[in-house]
């Protein structure tokens, strides 16, 4: 039985209102007569006949939740349990406050996921910011390389090959030109002396005459003596003329070193100057510039004068800057022998570097 005042169910009319504070009860009948209802049992109609209890509509009928729209039967099935979530009894309707809660909680964990994503995105961009900025300036490193191998076991390049290739030291061209044995190139006064012309700082001298010969006839009688109690083998001499003065240029050659050496220490007298070539006796019984020098096996003289054998004067210098030139070049061309010497024994070795 149901308990309480009911209200027949009209379904073309729906559910009449329910009674007002001051509305007095009614009974069923023509529209606005009064009945009695009696709390327990419903005793029927008019005629006193037992009637049925009043239907109540099922609980799934209730009205929609807000936002919710027209709601299919699967829906209708689901509202009970939706209300019971909610820790209300079927029927009863939505708890708002509880769907409230929900929404806040909702969105809640939205901006959560929203902010954790935020932030996983800035990393990354500032991983991939930072990593451009450090491999600025440097070589690009390829990622998968980078990744396939730890710094440890990454491979080495492979190390380069030598051939085997022995360089000899620097020759002294002073080696050559100071023994015999070992100065074997050929020795020409066309060869020491090439040209037909001596420039040296900023003068020039002609080539006038050359030759070779002994040494007691290519030295006066006091340097003769010298040159042939150290072993001197013979004296190549050559005449230069600038201007009004003549330079003869003599070398004498020893076996070494030390001879020449001493020739140089014991030397007296002077060159015999040598004329021809249009040159004219310079340099006889009259006053003249000698110098004395040595290098390697080799001694050298010079003797400048005026070439018409004229006689300089103390106040000269053109005759004395003639021989210094002349002693000068002779220097040179004797050193440029060992060189040429030297030069040439690097390339031998190198070219046959087994013997």
């Amino acid at each position: 039985m149901t308990e309480g005042p009911q209200q027949p169910y009209h379904p073309n009319q729906g559910w009449p209102a329910p009674p007002g504070p001051h509305d007095s009860p009614r009974t069923p009948g023509t529209p606005g007569e009064a009945r009695q209802v009696l709390h327990g049992n419903i005793v029927g109609g008019p005629d006193h006949q037992p009637q049925r209890p009043a239907w109540t509509p099922p609980a799934e009928w209730a009205p929609p939740l807000p936002g919710q729209g027209t709601r299919g039967p699967s829906q209708q099935q689901q509202q009970p349990q939706q209300h019971q979530q909610f820790g209300r009894p079927a029927g009863a309707g939505p708890d708002w406050s509880a769907l409230a809660d929900a929404n806040a909680s909702r969105a809640r964990r939205r901006k959560r996921r929203l902010i954790g994503g935020g932030v996983l995105a800035v990393a990354a961009v500032a991983g991939i910011v930072a990593t451009l900025v450090a491999g600025s300036g440097r070589p690009s490193v390829s990622p998968v390389a980078a990744a396939s191998y730890a710094p440890s076991e990454r491979p080495l390049p492979p190390e380069p090959s030598f051939s085997e290739l022995s360089v000899p030291a620097q020759l002294d061209p002073l080696v050559f030109i100071s023994d015999r044995e070992k100065d074997t190139a050929p020795l020409s006064v066309a060869g020491l002396f090439p040209g037909k012309k001596l420039v040296w700082g900023g003068r020039t001298y002609t080539k006038a005459t050359a030759a070779e010969g002994q040494c007691s006839s290519a030295a006066s009688a006091d340097l003769a003596a010298v040159l042939r109690r150290n072993g001197c083998g013979r004296v190549l001499r050559v005449t230069y003329v600038g201007g009004e003065v003549a330079v003869t240029v003599g070398v004498a050659v020893f076996d070494d070193q030390s001879a020449a050496g001493k020739a140089k220490s014991q030397a007296k007298g002077y060159v015999m100057p040598l004329s021809g070539g249009g040159v004219g006796a310079f340099c006889h019984a009259t006053s003249c510039r000698t110098t004395t020098n040595a290098k390697g096996r080799y001694a050298y003289f010079t003797i400048a004068g005026l070439k018409n054998n004229g006689r300089i004067t103390a106040s000269d210098t053109v005759a004395r800057q003639a021989g210094t030139d002349g002693s000068d070049y002779a220097f040179n061309r004797i050193v440029q022998r060992g060189k040429d010497q030297a030069a040439a024994a690097m390339v031998s070795t190198v070219a046959s570097p087994g013997h």
